[in-house]
This record gives C-alpha cells, sequence and structure tokens, in this order.
C-alpha cells in the first residue's frame, strides 16, 4: 500500500511505526471477536460480518491512537488503500483457506475419531450433524446403546450395546465420546466419565433440550458451577449493540436531515387543512425493558377518546382523507426517527404496542414480553412478514410475538439490512394490511 501511494518501498519511520500499530491492533480485534475460530469460516456471510466488526474496531482504534498522538501527517489515501486492499485479500485467504482445509480432511488428516453412546432422538441429530460436512473434521467410527438405535448407520460405523464399548474406544483409539442418554442414569455417566478420564479420552454430555422452543442455550460457568442460558441473544454482547446503535444514528440521522427536513414542513401543512388537531399524535408505548417512551407518528385520525385502547380498523371512519395515504405509505411513521436518535426505538425492532394492549397480551400469549427485551422498532420481521397492522384475532398477535422472539434471537446487523430492504419493496408493492 506505501508503495502504491508513494511510488516507493523505502517506509519512512513513521509509517513503520504505524504498520506495528496497526498490525497490534488487528491482533487484539482478532483475539477479541475469535476471528480465527474454525466456526466462523464455514458461511459466507459470517466471514463478512465478522470482517466488517474487525475493520470497524480497528479503524476505531488506530482512529483513537493517531488523534491522541496528534498524528495528523499521514496520508489519508494511504489508509484507504490499506483498508480496501487488504478487506479483499482477507476475504480470498478466508475463502481460500475453508477449500484447503476441506481438501485436506478429505484426505483423511486433522480430524477427530468420536462415538455416540445413545441411540434417540438427540443421538439420530448428532449422527446426521457428524456426516454433513467434512468440514467439522469429525469422524464418526460407532454408535453405542442399550435400547435400540432408531436411525440409519452410515456404512462403515460400527454399532452394539455399551458391553463393548469400552474396548472399541481403546483400539480404534478413539479422541472423543458424546454420551446422549438420559441425565437420570448417573451411575453409568460416572462409570463413563472414569474411563475416559483414566485413559484421556474427552467426554462430552449431551442433553436433551427439545423440549423447549429455543434454537439453542449456552453454558456458562460461576467459579465451578454451570449455569445453562436457555436462549442466545446476541444483542447482549457489546460489539453487536454498539455496531446496531451505530447503523441507527447513521440511518436516522440520514433520513432526518435528508428526507424530514423537508417532509415535516410539508405534512404539517397538510395535516392543518385537512382536519384539526396537532400535527403529531404522542402515544405512551411499550419500549426496552417495558419502560414507557412518547413514541411520535404523523396524525392520521381525527382527535378521540378511545386512541389509547383502539387499534385503526379497515375503513376506519376515525381516519381522515390525507391519514389514508400517510398510512397506506408508511409516511405517518417517519417522526419515529426522532425516537430512533433519542435512543428510545431502533430501525428494526418488534413494533412497539399501546400500554393497554402489552397489559392484556402479555396475560394471554406465552413469551409475550420476550419482545420487550429489546428496543421496538420502525418496522420488524413481524412487519415484512405478513403481521403488519391491525390483530384481529389472538393468533395474529401469537405469530408477531413468535416472529419477533426468532428476531431477538437470530439478531444480525445483515439480517437488518434485509429487513430494511424488504419494507422499502413492500412500500412499492403495496400491502393490503396498510391501513
Amino acid at each position: 500500500m506505501y508503495a502504491i501511494k508513494f511510488e516507493t518501498i523505502d517506509f519512512s519511520d513513521k509509517y513503520r511505526f504505524l504498520i506495528i500499530i496497526y498490525n497490534s491492533v488487528w491482533i487484539l480485534v482478532a483475539l477479541m471477536l475469535q476471528l480465527y475460530e474454525l466456526k466462523q469460516l464455514k458461511r459466507l456471510d459470517r466471514i463478512l460480518f465478522n470482517l466488517f466488526k474487525a475493520f470497524s474496531f480497528n479503524i476505531l482504534i488506530l482512529t483513537a491512537i493517531l488523534f491522541s498522538l496528534k498524528a495528523s501527517e499521514f496520508s489519508r489515501e494511504h489508509l484507504y488503500y490499506t483498508y480496501l486492499i487488504l478487506l479483499g485479500l482477507i476475504i480470498f485467504w478466508r475463502y481460500l483457506a475453508v477449500q484447503l482445509i476441506k481438501l485436506y480432511r478429505k484426505s483423511g488428516f486433522n480430524y477427530s475419531r468420536v462415538v455416540i453412546v445413545g441411540g434417540g432422538e438427540v443421538a439420530k441429530q448428532l449422527n446426521t450433524y457428524f456426516n454433513s460436512d467434512n468440514l467439522l473434521g469429525v469422524k464418526l467410527m460407532g454408535v453405542f446403546s442399550d435400547s435400540e438405535i432408531t436411525f440409519g448407520i452410515k456404512e462403515g460405523v460400527v454399532s452394539g450395546d455399551l458391553e463393548v464399548l469400552e474396548e472399541f474406544v481403546l483400539q480404534n483409539n478413539i479422541d472423543e465420546i458424546f454420551y446422549t442418554m438420559p441425565l437420570t442414569y448417573t451411575k453409568k455417566i460416572k462409570d463413563l466419565v472414569d474411563f475416559c478420564d483414566k485413559y484421556m479420552i474427552r467426554i462430552k454430555i449431551v442433553p436433551d433440550f427439545r423440549g423447549f422452543l429455543f434454537k439453542r442455550v449456552n453454558i456458562d460457568f460461576f467459579d465451578d458451577v454451570p449455569v445453562i442460558t436457555l436462549r442466545e441473544e446476541p444483542l447482549r454482547d457489546f460489539v453487536n449493540r454498539f455496531l446496531k446503535r451505530m447503523f441507527d444514528l447513521i440511518f436516522s440521522g440520514c433520513i432526518i436531515f435528508f428526507v424530514l427536513s423537508w417532509l415535516y414542513p410539508l405534512i404539517a401543512i397538510l395535516i392543518k387543512l385537512s382536519s384539526k388537531g396537532p400535527v403529531l399524535f404522542k402515544q405512551l408505548r411499550s419500549g426496552v425493558n417495558n419502560e414507557e417512551f412518547v413514541c411520535y407518528k404523523f396524525r392520521s385520525m381525527t382527535i378521540s377518546t378511545d386512541a389509547d385502547s383502539k387499534q385503526a380498523t379497515q375503513a376506519d371512519i376515525r381516519v381522515t382523507w390525507l391519514g389514508k395515504f400517510l398510512r397506506k405509505s408508511s409516511l405517518d411513521e417517519f417522526p419515529q426517527f426522532i425516537n430512533v436518535l433519542m435512543g428510545e426505538m431502533s430501525i428494526v425492532g418488534p413494533r412497539p404496542h399501546m400500554l393497554l394492549h402489552t397489559e392484556e397480551y402479555s396475560a394471554l400469549i406465552n413469551k409475550y414480553m420476550v419482545r420487550q427485551l429489546v428496543k421496538p422498532g420502525i418496522t420488524g420481521v413481524a412487519q415484512v412478514r405478513g403481521y403488519r397492522g391491525e390483530t384481529k384475532e389472538l393468533q395474529d398477535m401469537e405469530g408477531r410475538v413468535r416472529l419477533d422472539v426468532w428476531y431477538i434471537e437470530n439478531w444480525s446487523l445483515s439480517l437488518d439490512i434485509n429487513i430494511i430492504l424488504q419494507t422499502i419493496l413492500n412500500l412499492f408493492k403495496g400491502d393490503e394490511k396498510a391501513y
């Protein structure tokens, strides 16, 4: 990059210093984000997202260091070249590394020999997983159970009962044992753990969490006490919250500066001409951690006493002629970008409900209050998947809550961008529930 900018490879001292600082920061960020863990190499979207996080933090930290040192003499063009070219090279290297690892493991190297103990549904899922991808680096050698094995086993994989397990493990140099039988079999588990400890074999207990609706669980340790988290929430991570907030600030700031600055006075005049009342409709809504906040919208209805208890319905007589257009085009929601800027809402998230509805539905729908764990959004996954507007039946709200919980458990910045693009597309296509 230095040669591209300055047409020479004779580094000056200050650029040698910059290289040391840049690489030191990169190593720090890579370790912090576990950038080189194998599981992060599998999917291209994950590779890109993790690299985006790494480069964002690298830029912020490097900028802070240069600012604190008052080092303004560095070429910005040189820094642009550095980040742009390195991003392309790292993406290419990640892709090449994945292919090389696949090829290496297909050749029979760098894998762990494992056996499964148990023959039920959990064992079946493990069997499917171990045989799904050569990149896992796992070779399933056998399945052992005292009860009937309820699934088909790949050719070359040995099956049997627990009596022959220990002999098979020792003869075949097994690295890991995955125990999937009930946890109530404490004697069997203890004997198996003692056996593994004696012969330096790793054992992993696979509990059956299929009775829960959650996609994944997480286990932490408080000293020696295992603590199971039944719901993975990406937005509990500081880095993810920081990225989402930065995205919200930049996006809402651009909308307010470039759109709302001229749209607000125009719509305000039309609202005043169409009916009596204020320009903005202000209503208390349920926010993050169920804290109340004032949600802003362009007023699309006449003033009424049931505004805080009754949803808008199709052919609602309260909606003004201008309000029909505002609601159909979703322009009535634009003042909520102010809520986003103030930190009360996010661009994407569960839609904020009236306080009365939060109270009513929390008593009727299981997991309803889970949606209050994150900031409400101007748009959300439930809205782009058919659950926008009026909830006529209880099952409509149940569907919305189910998708909101799914969003909380599966958040990513790329998911937010995808939902925003789908929202814009729906505006042009038209939404029959936009009334």
